[in-house]
Order: C-alpha cells, then structure tokens, then sequence
C-alpha cells in the first residue's frame, strides 16, 4: 500500500511532506479501525493522500485527476466518504510532525553536505515502510537517520 501510495505521489509531484502525513493519517485510522476489508484499503489509501494534499500542498491534485490516474478503481463517492470517516475518526487531527521535517532541521544543524543529506532523506523514506516504527518518536528515528548517513560518509560530526 505504503509503495502504490509513493508512486502516486511521485506521479502528481507533491512534496515529500505530504507522503509522510498521507501515510501518518493512514496508520492512524487503522490503529482505531481495525475490521477494514482488502478493497476499502486502496479508498482509505487515496482518502489519505487526498487529505495530506489538501494540507500540504499549494494546488493538490483534484479527486477527478486521481480518479483517471488510478482508472477509477473506487468512485468519487467512495472516497469522499471515505475521507468523511477518516477525519471524524482522527477528530481532525491531521498535524503529525514528521520523519522528514526533523530530517531536516536536524541536517542544518548538523551542517551536512548534500550527499549526505540526500542518504539520510533515503534512510526516512524507508522507515515509512516499518510498521514497528509508527509507535517511535518521529524525532528519534530522524535522529537516528542523521546519526546513520554521518557514520556511512565520516563519521558522526561533534
């Protein structure tokens, strides 16, 4: 799901905040919603990207877009339902801070070079695909991404 999710959102060019939340607004839903069947997860999935979009994004792309691109597996109404569920779920709660906004903050900090940044960032978008790591502090693992791509380059910086 995590993947079909990425490939889309490299398809409509979001920003990479906005995977971290899509993916963050999923978890928490099924973390409450734990009897959801195998065809409403790809609803659940494009009501999150959707969501995140409209939080993150300057112009999302609209619900008739993604509709074409995913050939309509699901219907509009699906997902606005959907989405409906999602946020009564959630209460609204759609503010997650981020595996990629600590990484980044910690990188300026730490005064890495691009090279190593650009690791670090990969390091993040695979935790995205550890379910074990959504009870972690999103501090810590970025923390912890930082501290791995400094030891693979030079070692970590004092």
């Amino acid at each position: 799901m995590v993947d079909w999710l990425a490939e889309l959102h490299f398809k409509f060019k979001m920003l990479p905040e906005t995977l971290y939340v899509a993916i963050r607004i999923m978890d928490g839903y099924l973390a409450v919603v734990t009897d959801i069947n195998k065809n409403d997860l790809q609803c659940l999935g494009l009501a999150a990207l959707l969501i995140a979009g409209k939080y993150e994004e300057i112009y999302p792309p609209d619900l008739k877009t993604i509709l074409r691109v995913v050939n309509q597996v699901v219907t509009k109404a699906e997902i606005l339902k959907m989405e409906m569920n999602v946020l009564t779920t959630l209460q609204f709660e759609v503010t997650f801070p981020s595996v990629h906004r600590f990484s980044e903050r910690f990188a300026r900090l730490a005064q890495m070079n691009d090279r190593q940044q650009l690791l670090a960032q990969y390091f993040a978008d695979t935790t995205l695909l550890d379910c074990s790591l959504v009870k972690e502090r999103q501090s810590k693992v970025a923390a912890c991404c930082i501290y791995a791509a400094q030891l693979v380059f030079k070692g970590p910086t004092t």
